[in-house]
């Protein structure tokens, strides 16, 4: 997010929305004691899916993240319309390994499929104080998600039943060598429970752009591609750990041929 808005932006952002501070769970806002001891908190960012915050974000996107990403990134975009058959949410699951991932996936979709897709971060990192939840959730739609399972999961499923499609990058994390890890069975789980469609997507050059540890796109407007499979559903009976192989498989092909 410092990328997006410098050092100073998500303290200006929060300011300018007190909704991002100081409630508690049950208000929508900081979520219950995590971890040993309950000595962690995390900020649930609730708020961010509210009308007020949606038009907000969708005005930041139009203006801050769209010139961003096509000054600085050639973005190929191949697939995208395959949403448009979905007629209802979905988890978008695509490879992961750079921090321009993200934006480069919500500019991809465009502002009207973008609209109600919330994109998962992780908890322990992004949602561990409120001046990194209440930015990127602001600008970008986060919503907490456990990498060791826990709370992130009915989180998820929630969205998922308010009609909010979900970006996972069920890696568990960026690659930091560039190469595709083992997938994790969370997104085949929530969508297999909530009855929606996975959509595989490859992102390729991201890593060559913006690798780990580098805080800026490289020079010369990098090329990045961004293929969207078609959806996958679940089969009857079938569980996560068996649907998990086929998204990670789907998205293997997309990579290669892309």
């Amino acid at each position: 997010m410092t990328m997006l808005m410098g050092e100073d932006g998500p303290r200006r952002l929060v300011r300018a929305f007190p909704l991002a501070r100081g409630r508690r769970a049950a208000g929508g806002g900081t979520g219950a004691p995590d971890g040993p001891g309950g000595s962690r908190k995390v900020h649930r960012n609730d708020w961010v899916r509210s009308r007020p915050a949606s038009a907000v974000r969708a005005g930041l996107q139009r203006v801050l993240l769209t010139p961003l990403m096509r000054a600085e990134l050639r973005i190929d975009v191949r697939g995208v319309e395959l949403l448009d058959g979905i007629g209802g949410p979905a988890v978008i699951v695509a490879n992961h390994s750079s921090h321009l991932d993200t934006p480069v996936l919500l500019d991809a979709l465009g502002p009207r499929r973008r609209r109600r897709v919330a994109v998962a971060a992780a908890a322990d990192y992004f949602f561990d104080v409120w001046w990194r939840s209440a930015p990127s959730g602001l600008v970008i739609g986060t919503f907490p998600l456990e990498r060791r399972g826990g709370r992130g999961a009915n989180a998820s499923s929630q969205l998922l039943a308010d009609g909010w499609s979900l970006v996972i990058f069920p890696e568990g994390g960026r690659s930091y060598t560039g190469e595709v890890r083992p997938f994790k069975k969370g997104a085949a789980y929530l969508a297999l429970e909530a009855g929606v469609p996975v959509v595989p997507v490859a992102l390729r050059g991201t890593y060559e752009a913006m690798p780990p540890r580098q805080n800026w796109p490289s020079k010369g407007r990098p090329r990045i591609s961004v293929t969207f499979g078609e959806p996958l559903r679940g089969r009857p009976g079938e569980r996560a750990g068996d649907f998990t192989p086929r998204i990670e498989e789907a998205v293997a092909k997309l990579l290669a041929n892309s």
